[in-house]
This record gives structure tokens, C-alpha cells and sequence, in this order.
């Protein structure tokens, strides 16, 4: 709840707007938490999931201004209610399993971070965020690959065919990243939020979770496409 009332301070929500919205949200997540079933489940994280993957990348690349107040709904409900889903999914599978996933995403940011502080010279999207670099990825794509390989030869999965499933979850928290940049930037703030000091509101520290973990729940709920965490 909290990262969709920042969501409504981003955009272009009017006063009404922003409690019909936050009403509904707190509905949604009650019906989520009581009445929603696993094809219902697995609908919402498609849908989340063909959202990162051909829509949010038109956004950033077209600069489309989200002025629409329904449409900002909906993208809203799309970043937030599926990471819930997702969650309550991968935390129902086992603790390993959260660990290993949320260790991917956190490896990706670090390794963004301190390769792109060393090494950074080439903009990767200089336009919606100058602090992220080619470089940057490139140690990324380097740590998580290292990890998927480390978590195969520990045991802890079982096919070094999950370097694909690992490094899916990078692209797509790099995504999320971006998508939540080119928000703020449309904006003009720093961070969605003051909640946390020195780092910003809880969308700042969900972002990459949002993009990445829906469809990273879909294809655990068929493992034997990348591999079984163990």
C-alpha cells in the first residue's frame, strides 16, 4: 500500500482520484489474500509478465507521458499486485527458493553499481537514467552468471540451464529499474519517496522485484524448463 500511494504521487492523479484508487488497491489485496486461486494467480503473473516484456520497453523507448489517470492505475496495480502473488508463491515453495531468487536481483544491483563506479564510461540509457552504464551491466551479467553457476555446482539447482533463468531475472530487474528512472524523471524527483533515509521510498527498493519476479514465479511453477531449485 504504501508503494502505490507513492505510485499516485508520481503521476497525474487528482485528489479523488488518488483515494478511489488506494480504496480499490486495499480491496484488491484482500481479495488477493482470501479469495484469489491459482489460475487466477497464474493469470495476473502472464499478464505482469507480457506487461515487462513487450510494453514497458515502448514506454521507455517512445517517452510515452502517462497522463491518463486510468491507464496510471492500471500500470500501477501491474508493478505491485503481481510482486504480492509472486511472494506469497515463492515463500509457499521454500525459503530456499526466496533466498536464491531475491540474492539474484540484490548481486545484479551490486555488481551494476560498483562495475559501473570503476569501470563506467559508456551511457546504457543516458536519457532516463545517466548513472547506468554498459559497463555496469556487463559486471552484472558477470556476478549473477558467476552465481547461477555456483548455485548448480553446490547442488542447490539442479541444471546449468538455470544460467538462462538467472540471467532473465537480471534483464528483467534492469528493466524495472529503468521503468521506475523514466517515472520519477517524467516527475522531476530524485526518489519516489522520503521513507527510508538516504535511499529513497519503497518503490525505490522494490523496482527490480516487480519487473522480474512474476514471470521468474511462472516458470518455477514449471521448473523443468531452466532447472528445480532444490
Amino acid at each position: 500500500m504504501l508503494a502505490l500511494y507513492e505510485w499516485t504521487k508520481l503521476l497525474y492523479f487528482k485528489s479523488y482520484e488518488k483515494k478511489i484508487f488506494l480504496l480499490i488497491s486495499l480491496v484488491l489485496i484482500y481479495l488477493i489474500h482470501n479469495h484469489l486461486n491459482p489460475e487466477g494467480s497464474k493469470l495476473i503473473l502472464w499478464i505482469a509478465s507480457i506487461f515487462w516484456l513487450c510494453m514497458a520497453p515502448l514506454f521507455l523507448i517512445f517517452k510515452i507521458n502517462l497522463k491518463n489517470s486510468f491507464l496510471s492505475a492500471l500500470i500501477g496495480w501491474t508493478l505491485v499486485i503481481p510482486l504480492i502473488i509472486s511472494l506469497n508463491f515463492l515463500v509457499q515453495l521454500s525459503p530456499w527458493t526466496v533466498l536464491i531468487v531475491l540474492t539474484t536481483i540484490w548481486l545484479a544491483d551490486s555488481g551494476a553499481y560498483f562495475f559501473g563506479k570503476k569501470f563506467g564510461k559508456r551511457k546504457l540509457a543516458i536519457s532516463i537514467s545517466p548513472g547506468k552504464t554498459w559497463e555496469g551491466f556487463l559486471g552484472a551479467l558477470f556476478l549473477v552468471s558467476l552465481f547461477s553457476i555456483a548455485m548448480t555446482y553446490f547442488g542447490f539447482v539442479n541444471s546449468y540451464l538455470s544460467i538462462l533463468f538467472f540471467n532473465l531475472i537480471l534483464f528483467l530487474s534492469i528493466e524495472g529499474d529503468l521503468f521506475e528512472s523514466y517515472i520519477k524523471r517524467m516527475a522531476k524527483v530524485k526518489d519516489s519517496g522520503d521513507l527510508i533515509p538516504g535511499h529513497g521510498g519503497v518503490l525505490d527498493r522494490i523496482d527490480s522485484l516487480c519487473s522480474s519476479l512474476p514471470l521468474a514465479t511462472v516458470i518455477l511453477m514449471s521448473p523443468a524448463f531452466f532447472g528445480v531449485i532444490i
